[in-house]
């Protein structure tokens, strides 16, 4: 059975997410013409490998906006930009194919793409826009799209978690809550991608790593509050959580949906023959260790 297991040792957001699958392989074209399917206007996506504390990986992040600059299949030492929308496209990407920080309505954040959910001062993230849409706005993009059932189903799951918790958290129907951070092009890109990076693959079944969060807080549009941000600790209810001494937000609201979402267990790597280990580079450059997402793909090896 495909297997890919999530490493979060320094936690997990969306880009992080992807920047880790585009590392184990998935074409960076592939996940240009799977997000074009969206009616999101225009767009470019960036890959660029750098480095966290000597560790290298893939660092993701997205636009609003054209380029003339098309993308490769690998991603670059330096930059290499996909644009969405822009182009001509005539064919699709061969697959087989399942983040600082992203948050929704109640967080209006100032989120770095990487990892944090209100104003966070996160470094896990890409580019913000001021753009909201409602639960409802993106369900209906998803929903009138091209894209695959499976990206489609868990898509919408993703969304769906961030959407409950946000409404219980703010107390009001998930239906009616305003993604703020979550609905900006960057987020959406981060959910759908990740999904369509794991069909691409092949993946059949994540395990995640136990989860640990920062001890800090973050500033949000209701003042401060202590980590785990409201909307990350309420999607992650019923999963095992700990925090360890670092003082800034890991876990985004859209990561913790991710692996919600995915998650078979959470714990020590399964027994599993590794094929592949790739890593996804956040934005923040942390002290007491490399800020990335280690994901190893391989098949599970009976017991």
């Amino acid at each position: 059975m495909k297997t890919l297991f999530l490493d979060c040792f320094s936690g997990i957001s969306g880009d992080m997410t992807v920047g880790a699958l585009v590392d184990l392989g998935v074409k960076p074209s592939t996940l240009e013409w799977e997000l074009s399917k969206l009616d999101l206007g225009d767009f470019h996506m960036h890959f660029a490998r750098e480095q966290r504390q000597q560790i290298e990986g893939v660092k993701f992040g997205i636009h609003e906006g054209a380029t003339h600059t098309h993308a490769q299949d690998e991603p670059a030492h330096e930059h290499e930009h996909c644009c969405g929308h822009d182009h001509d496209h005539d064919h699709g990407p061969a697959h087989h194919e399942p983040a600082e920080p992203d948050h929704s309505h109640a967080h209006e954040h100032a989120h770095d793409h990487d990892q944090g959910t209100e104003v966070h001062d996160h470094e896990h993230k890409h580019h913000h826009h001021a753009h909201g849409r409602s639960h409802g706005q993106i369900r209906a993009l998803i929903e009138a799209s091209e894209l695959s059932p499976f990206v489609k189903k868990h898509a919408l799951g993703i969304f769906q978690r961030i959407a409950v918790a946000e409404g219980k958290i703010h107390g009001m129907p998930s239906a009616d809550v305003t993604f703020h951070e979550v609905g900006a092009l960057d987020s959406i890109a981060d959910i759908v991608c990740a999904c369509v990076g794991l069909e691409a693959l092949g993946v059949e079944k994540v395990f995640v790593s136990s989860l640990h969060e920062g001890r800090g807080t973050i500033e949000c549009a209701h003042g401060t509050f202590p980590l785990p941000a409201p909307a990350t600790l309420e999607i992650l209810v019923g999963i095992p959580l700990s925090q360890i001494d670092e003082p800034h937000e890991l876990i985004t609201p859209t990561g913790a949906a991710i692996v919600a979402e995915f998650g078979a267990s959470f714990g020590p790597m399964p027994r599993m023959k590794s094929e592949k280990i790739g890593y996804g580079v956040g934005t923040r450059h942390l002290d007491s260790r490399p800020n990335v997402l280690r994901a190893v793909l391989g098949e599970l090896v009976a017991e």
